[in-house]
């Protein structure tokens, strides 16, 4: 993205974006745009809630899709057996449906078999069906770097009618997964215009300020009132593919991700104790540690822990199932440090924005 760079190559956004209320009527049609013969991925009660919905289509429509149920690890064992799978079953794209794991698993097999993707996202609690970038894990659930698709996600289709019978915990997760952005984003910088930081940084910049002014201001009422809100929509619209515009925007860009070096170090030290936690749970939390470094007022700090605690989010490392002691507390500061190219002098300022959540 540097002046110096060859040339620069950014994957952001989707080639269509579906959303609203009955909107997985169209994935008869796009599955038919694709070849009409898919290799579904997709957990074991959200696949059939959404293949049963548009059955009577699909059977119209002679689409016999194959279906394969997963419950193990997004990992990349499982993405090479399963191209083999779509290849050996004669398939002509990928369709995942589900939460972060079978959608990052979907992306990552459609990246290595070279196929076209749908993604049918049945919460909204990460932007992962619409990022070009696969979270990975080994078998064991410890991480495994990423893989960077090939291109955008072809299709998504983010029905609210399906999302909103999501547990109310995947939105709460989701929502602060996205309020994130801004914080990490904006650490330790004044970003007052374009002129004052790399034009990449001002998108992510005035893009996180949008998510997180909306977020904070109707989260609450939407994790209480859902559809009744009239803002579930919305949401959808936010969690799902804004905050990806976002992570898209940011790749390349300087910025230091406490919340997601957080989430990142739990999944690799303390697997076992958090293997409970939701993604956006783990960063949620990490949000008030990022605050705090980024020298916030105190009382903004509690009033971003106070909506936290409404949504039923863990505001303590115990609550994460980490005992806070001293030697975990080292485990996590070893780790962020060099995770978020901090240096030993920032250690005290780093070590004073844990205690937020001991």
């Amino acid at each position: 993205m540097n002046d110096h760079a060859p040339f620069a190559n950014i994957r952001i956004g989707v080639g269509k974006f579906f959303y609203g209320s009955g909107c997985i009527k169209a994935l008869t049609n796009e599955v038919l745009r694709f070849g009409g013969r898919p290799l579904v991925i997709g957990g074991p009660t959200t696949t059939p809630l959404v293949l049963n919905l548009v059955q009577d289509d699909f059977s119209a429509a002679g689409i016999t899709p194959v279906v394969r149920i997963h419950t193990g690890a997004c990992s990349r064992n499982w993405a090479e057996a399963y191209k083999k799978d779509a290849i050996e079953h004669g398939c002509t794209f990928i369709l995942g449906i589900g939460g972060g794991k079978c959608l990052d698993l979907a992306k990552c097999i459609a990246t290595f078999a070279n196929m076209d993707l749908i993604t049918v996202p049945t919460s909204a609690a990460t932007c992962v069906a619409s990022s070009s970038v696969c979270i990975m894990y080994h078998d064991d659930g410890t991480p495994d770097g990423s893989v960077a698709m090939s291109k955008e996600v072809d299709v998504c289709i983010a029905d609210t009618q399906i999302i909103a019978t999501a547990p109310k915990r995947t939105l709460a997760a989701g929502i602060f997964d996205s309020i994130a952005k801004l914080p990490e984003v904006v650490h330790n910088t004044n970003i007052n215009s374009y002129l004052d930081c790399d034009l990449e940084k001002y998108i992510c910049a005035v893009n996180s300020k949008g998510i997180y002014d909306f977020l904070v201001g109707e989260g609450a009422h939407v994790y209480d009132e859902g559809l009744a809100s009239g803002r579930m929509t919305d949401v959808i619209l936010t969690n799902l593919l804004h905050t990806s515009v976002v992570s898209g925007f940011s790749c390349g860009v300087n910025q230091l991700a406490l919340a997601h070096g957080l989430y990142d170090c739990v999944r690799r030290s303390f697997t076992k104790e958090a293997s409970h936690m939701l993604h956006g749970e783990i960063v949620a939390l990490g949000v008030l540690i990022q605050l705090k470094f980024n020298q916030m007022d105190q009382a903004y700090i509690d009033n971003v822990r106070a909506l936290m605690q409404h949504m039923n989010l863990p505001t303590t490392l115990e609550k994460l199932g980490i005992e806070p002691s001293r030697k975990n507390c080292e485990v996590l500061i070893d780790y962020l440090i060099p995770a978020t190219s901090l240096s030993e002098a920032d250690k005290p300022r780093l070590e004073a924005a844990l205690k937020e959540v001991l």
